[in-house]
């Protein structure tokens, strides 16, 4: 299994101190809804051939590619920190055999170098690996680069629309210009040595980037565009989570409905 220490910084800080206690965090019924939406997107697009090679990019603790992995791929996991590298490797005792075909790599997205050019069928980069990347031109050329011809990515960011209302909320007029100007902030912790910077896009700015990066965009939608988090208590009623799932879907299938979401997906073929 390669791997290579990445550059230090308040992201990979920030990820490493978490990574302990990253599955807890995200352990409730709207993530179990999050996630059922998330991945009934990426269904269609797992690869007809068994002998496909997958890659999960920003992996995390694994959960993406661990599912790729159960589903037969021999897949690649990819993280800037090295404790959520190990994380995922804990996890894939369970898997018996199929664990043979993991691989376990500490780089960042805008540097994939050890990675060879054009090995993947289908790639992930979901949990926005892009709006918390140093450059995100660079990131897209990578994942161009080592994805197949016709092979497909699935990419989730930060939306930058959504998150303007965190300068209106403080009256915050100055910040709110530079941010819609650059759509640049950061990570908000308290701790000054974690605040890593983020990139958000409009819906149609995160189209541009990867259409001028050599892909033809299948999909663009928001996630979530009812604000489910806020109203996490109705999942408890009995037949929520299905219905929920339902509208969801069907708000997804107007294209526009991405503006109002927190957070975008985009759906891209290599070209």
């Amino acid at each position: 299994m390669k791997r290579r220490p990445p550059a230090a910084g308040a992201s990979q800080r920030y990820h490493n101190r978490l990574a302990r206690q990253y599955d807890a965090v995200y352990d409730d019924a709207y993530w179990r809804w999050h996630d059922r939406l998330t991945w009934d997107a990426i269904k269609p697009y797992l690869p007809h051939n068994a002998a496909a090679s997958c890659c999960d990019l920003g992996c995390g603790t694994g959960k993406w590619g661990l599912k790729l992995l159960k589903s037969g791929f021999a897949t690649t996991f990819v993280d800037h920190s090295p404790a959520m590298i190990e994380q995922t490797r804990q996890k894939l005792h369970a898997l018996g055999a199929k664990a043979k075909r993991a691989t376990l790599l500490v780089a960042d997205i805008v540097d994939l170098s050890l990675l060879a050019c054009d090995p993947f069928d289908l790639i992930l980069a979901m949990g926005d690996p892009l709006s918390i990347c140093a450059d995100t031109s660079a990131a897209v050329a990578e994942m161009r680069r080592i994805c197949k011809a016709g092979g497909i990515v699935i990419a989730t960011a930060d939306n930058k629309l959504a998150a303007a209302e965190y300068f209106l909320q403080r009256g915050d007029l100055d910040g709110l210009e530079s941010f819609l100007r650059t759509g640049r902030t950061h990570w908000l912790t308290r701790d000054r040595q974690e605040q890593f910077e983020l990139t958000t896009f409009t819906p149609g700015e995160l189209v541009r980037l990867f259409e001028r990066g050599g892909f033809q965009v299948l999909r663009l939608t928001g996630k979530t565009i009812l604000p489910i988090r806020a109203y996490k208590q109705l999942l408890d009623q009995e037949g929520a989570f299905a219905r929920l799932l339902r509208l969801e879907s069907e708000l997804a299938k107007d294209t526009t409905s991405a503006a109002r979401a927190s957070h975008l997906q985009i759906i891209a073929k290599k070209i």
